[in-house]
């Protein structure tokens, strides 16, 4: 029996509880560090007395920061290992998001911001690596979808939290009391958790393999149960260390794949980084837009968790399809909505504009699970994290762009927002088409991978 097969049917252990655990905290903690300078925006071009659009090059710094990190950090992870290249990122962003605590105007904020995000982007491509890889195959599509939760659910965290802090510890405390939970966090990873059995395996470092498969997964495994899976090894496979992300063979994952997550990211980062803007830009108070944020949140959060059953039920095709149209639907009440306030909200318009960010939280992140999963199923253990890393560096730049041009694009219209709006209902019919591209069936996959 093929050790995939074996270890399919052993139940899960402590251990593969606790990587999952340990990189989703990771996760968390750089969504929060991520979303913290969009939530405190705000704050700051007060405190600062800047126009919002100027604002936009600090807004993009660590989303192109992270469109970098990703890409360069899976290689990385494929050559250097999980585990090392996880715990620089860390560092990487735990001091960099204490740096802009220190900052003085936007050029400051923006090279710091840089830096830290290429920390937050390399992290992610290695982390969702290990889960996958210390994972049995048949949760390995929820467990996939579940680590992206991680930006939402730190952002949710964070938009509750900020409410009650931003008055005690003002903008500056709240980015050196989130770095400072980074570097602790950090430190628990280095303690707790081991570098990837299948990483060392496919880079012939098969004793070392084996020692960590015999203490945390089965004691009875020996050197055979592990070389027939090595791909760069077997003869099954010839040519497998040759092939790159870019081999013919991953044309339509890969068109597919990148055309939905740059979509479906760019609606993302827009409601995460502008939410704030342009709900006070309509005249409800910065606690309110903060509940907004907050919705956007919890309800992506609550997505991502039905994603893992919807794609082994329904297939990631027919998951796609749906939540991108859904997606549609709720920006179109978004934007009717958003126009239809003059000088004063009308009753009951926040609750209706709630509701559509929160469907924009659910439909949208639906997606972005689902093209999680794909990706990270359908590239092989010695070039995943290469291959999750470039997917997330075309992804992110969808949220490079926003950043950048998300503040002219609300500036355009006076006080209105319906051109960032116009703009991200066009963007779901991108997702909906790299969706119908990419044409896999994860439950398939993993029935016979």
């Amino acid at each position: 029996m093929a050790l995939v097969d074996r270890l399919d049917e052993r139940p899960i252990n402590r251990m593969q509880i606790r990587v999952l655990v340990l990189m989703q905290l990771l996760l968390m903690i750089e969504g929060l560090d991520l979303q913290l300078l969009g939530l405190l925006t705000p704050v700051i071009l007060q405190d600062w007395n800047v126009e919002r659009a100027a604002f936009g090059p600090a807004m993009a710094a660590a989303l192109v920061g992270l469109s970098l990190g990703a890409g360069i950090g899976g290689p990385l992870g494929d050559r250097f290992g999980r585990k090392r290249v996880l715990m620089v990122s860390a560092v990487i962003f735990g001091f960099g998001t204490i740096a802009a605590a220190l900052t003085n105007d936007i050029t400051q904020m923006t090279i710091v911001r840089l830096i830290s995000g290429f920390g937050f982007g390399a992290a992610t491509p290695v982390s969702i690596s290990l889960v996958a890889e210390w994972l049995p195959r048949r949760v390995q599509p929820a467990a996939i979808a579940l680590m992206s939760v991680g930006t939402p659910l730190g952002g949710m965290v964070g938009s509750a939290l900020l409410i009650f802090v931003i008055p005690i510890l003002g903008w500056r405390g709240c980015f050196i009391a989130c770095g400072l939970l980074t570097m602790a966090l950090t430190l628990l990873v280095y303690v707790g958790l081991p570098d990837s059995p299948a990483y060392l395996a496919a880079k012939g470092r098969i004793a070392e393999a084996l020692k960590l498969l015999r203490r945390h997964i089965d004691p009875t495994l020996t050197e055979a149960d592990i070389m027939p899976d090595d791909r760069l090894k077997g003869d099954e496979t010839p040519g497998a260390a040759r092939e790159t992300v870019f081999s013919k063979r991953f044309l339509r994952l890969n068109t597919g794949g990148w055309m939905l997550f740059f979509s479906a990211q760019f609606i993302a980062y827009s409601i995460i980084s502008w939410a704030t803007t342009f709900l006070t830009m309509a005249h409800f108070p910065m606690e309110q837009a903060l509940q907004g944020a907050f919705a956007f949140n919890i309800c992506a959060v609550a997505s991502t968790l039905l994603a893992g059953p919807l794609i082994f039920l329904y297939g990631s095709k027919r998951v796609v399809m749906t939540a991108s149209t859904l997606t549609l639907v709720s920006l179109i009440v978004l934007l009717t909505t958003l126009s239809s306030i003059g000088s004063e909200p009308a009753p009951g318009s926040y609750w209706i504009i709630v509701l559509a960010i929160a469907g924009v939280g659910i439909f949208d992140s639906m997606c972005i699970a689902t093209g999680y999963a794909v990706m990270t199923l359908g590239y092989p253990e010695h070039i995943r994290s290469t291959g999750i890393g470039v997917a997330l560096m075309i992804g992110r730049s969808g949220g490079v762009l926003t950043g950048l041009i998300g503040g002219w694009l609300l500036s355009v219209a006076g006080d209105q927002s319906y051109v960032l709006m116009g703009t991200l209902i066009a963007l779901t019919f991108a997702t909906f088409t790299g969706g119908l591209i990419v044409n896999r069936h994860i439950i398939a996959r993993t029935r016979t991978a």
